[in-house]
């Protein structure tokens, strides 16, 4: 007999087959939550080639098992799960009842954590919400230097009044500090070097955040494979920290690549780079691309200080085609920079040799070749939370450079500067941004070669317009290009699907042959719509950008990244 109901078992085992899943009654959870804690998805009404999810009829004791669990830790403590078999689906029945409301949030706490707490009075008795800020608590304690806080938090649950009672209490005990910092590195890279890139020192007050951004300052280095940062033991309210560093074993990389940009077209680069040249993190490189309209090479170096310094040092030739003429430079630069989180500033000197050549309007564009030497400059200070695909914070940038007219050395007297700065913020899936763009270029005597100016329109500008193609224009239909700019960007990026996202942009540029534009007279207006498709690198972008006052004006771009 027992023979006879194995083989019975294994033949229905072989033999069922997967049914769809229908629910009935829920009305507080949806159908795609339910579908989701069980780790299936129901297609959307356009996807009609997906099947409507299924389980086995064997396993429905677990799913009715499962769904339980998920109800009462959505606050569903007398729910009541029924299920139904036919010969063409399985019908889960849901009586949610009544739910555990929060019937009162106690705090005790010296520090705010308010924000941190996401259960008020009257919500549903969440358990994951719960967990969730009880983790965060304790975070807001090691943000603010107590290590060694003590945390007790509780719900209790009464079923038969249907609230749930909560408490979050914290003892902070004393500030933390860091305590001394040793190092395993390795032959070919100093400890002491490692050791001053992280931000903090011995003494300071013990910060997680210091850590995380000292993580990201070493495996900027790409010299390091692995960084452990261990601060795991006390001493009292003291923090010893040991740092462990392992570099790259193939530190030659070689590098190359295809790719498409709206603004230069198919573009192809290829580079090799030594990470660890010499040792102690010094890196070499040369590197080539070629587009459409621009053809470069370079070699570089770059030498880590202790303190967070670099020093840097390259030299390169470029080829690049304006409408209108065509320019080439040959150029060195030296700079050192100070890099820190949020901020940086570097200084330096360029060395620039161009050459403008096969110009059609040389009134316009003067055919010459021009030496300048120039200081140059550039503050950062970006507090952002992702660079390529940002969802809150700021940054801001200035750049700046300029020459003293010297005969036989440096062929004008100028001044230019661009600054920048842009600002993000979410609204769960939702998020605003707006950037602002400033900039002039002062001859005072002499001549700066006519790529120097500042051009508009493109991906990174007024996106209703090409590459380099918005404003006044010669005779021959060529842009003549810019001594001041003044460019805005507001953005409203939204979900659409899954991994695709929407855009609704507004640009404005204002743009004058003056060195401050005519605000009243001089703007060009683009509006328009996008679509991205978020990858680890980055979003894929597309955009459609109009002039709403000539709708003949408008252009397409493609790039990998947000604007800011």
């Amino acid at each position: 007999m027992r023979i006879v109901t194995l083989l019975l078992t294994s033949s229905l085992l072989l033999f069922a087959a997967p049914l769809p899943l229908v629910f009935n009654g829920n009305e507080k959870i949806s159908d795609d939550a339910l579908f989701a804690a069980l780790g299936l998805r129901k297609p959307y009404t356009v996807e009609v080639w997906e099947d409507h999810p299924a389980i086995d009829p064997l396993a429905l004791s677990q799913t009715l098992s499962a769904l339980t669990s998920f109800y009462r830790s959505k606050g569903f403590y007398h729910v009541k799960i029924t299920s139904e078999t036919t010969a063409k689906e399985i019908i889960i029945t849901v009586q949610e009842n009544n739910p555990i409301r929060v019937g009162d949030v106690k705090i005790n706490s010296q520090i705010d954590i308010d924000s941190a707490i996401t259960l008020h009075n009257d919500d549903l008795f969440d358990q994951e919400k719960f967990s969730a800020s009880k983790t965060e608590m304790k975070k807001r304690y090691a943000q603010e230097g107590y290590c060694n806080a003590q945390f007790n938090s509780k719900a209790w649950v009464d079923i038969e009044t249907d609230r749930a009672y909560l408490l979050f209490e914290a003892t902070p005990g004393e500030p933390c500090t860091f305590g001394a910092i040793s190092v395993e590195s390795t032959p070919n890279i100093d400890g002491r070097l490692t050791a001053s890139m992280l931000r903090f020192e011995e003494g300071d007050p013990y910060s997680v955040e210091a850590i995380q951004q000292s993580y990201e300052a070493l495996y900027a280095q790409e010299g390091i494979t692995r960084v452990i940062i261990n601060d795991n033991e006390r001493n009292g309210s003291v923090v010893p920290i040991s740092l462990s560093i392992e570099e790259d074993e193939r530190p030659i990389r070689f590098t190359a690549g295809l790719g498409y940009s709206s603004d230069e077209g198919p573009t192809a680069q290829m580079g090799i780079k030594h990470r660890n040249f010499l040792g102690d993190l010094k890196t070499l490189s040369l590197d080539a691309r070629y587009s459409t309209i621009k053809q470069e090479a370079s070699g570089s170096i770059a030498l880590p200080l202790e303190n967070r310094g670099l020093l840097g040092g390259e030299i390169g030739y470029k080829n690049e085609v304006f409408d209108g003429y065509k320019t080439e430079s040959t150029y060195q630069k030296m700079t050192a920079k100070y890099q820190d989180t949020p901020a940086s500033a570097m200084a330096g000197v360029l060395f620039d040799q161009v050459r403008t050549y096969e110009s059609t309007d040389t009134a316009t564009f003067p055919n010459d070749k021009l030496a300048l030497i120039s200081p140059i400059g550039e503050l950062n200070y970006d507090v952002r939370d992702k660079p390529l695909n940002p969802t809150k914070g700021y940054w801001l940038n200035g750049n700046f450079m300029g020459s003293l007219y010297t005969p036989g050395l440096s062929d004008a007297t100028y001044f230019k500067t661009l600054l920048t700065a842009a600002y993000i913020q979410s609204f769960g899936e939702h998020t605003i941004g707006v950037r602002g763009k400033w900039g002039t270029l002062r001859v005072y005597d002499g001549s700066v070669p006519s790529s120097y100016r500042f051009y508009a329109g493109g991906m990174n500008s007024n996106r209703a317009y090409t590459y380099r193609d918005l404003g006044p224009k010669n005779s021959d239909g060529d842009p003549i290009g810019f001594y001041s700019l003044t460019e805005g960007s507001l953005e409203y990026r939204f979900p659409i699907y899954e991994e695709f996202r929407g855009v609704l942009f507004s640009d404005v540029t204002f743009a004058s042959q003056r060195y401050i534009p005519d605000y009243a007279n001089e703007a060009y207006w683009g509006v328009g719509t996008g679509l991205r498709y978020v990858t680890p690198v980055g979003p894929i972008a597309i955009d459609f950008g109009i002039d709403p006052e000539d709708f003949s004006q408008y252009a397409i771009h493609f790039r990998i990244g947000e604007l800011f």
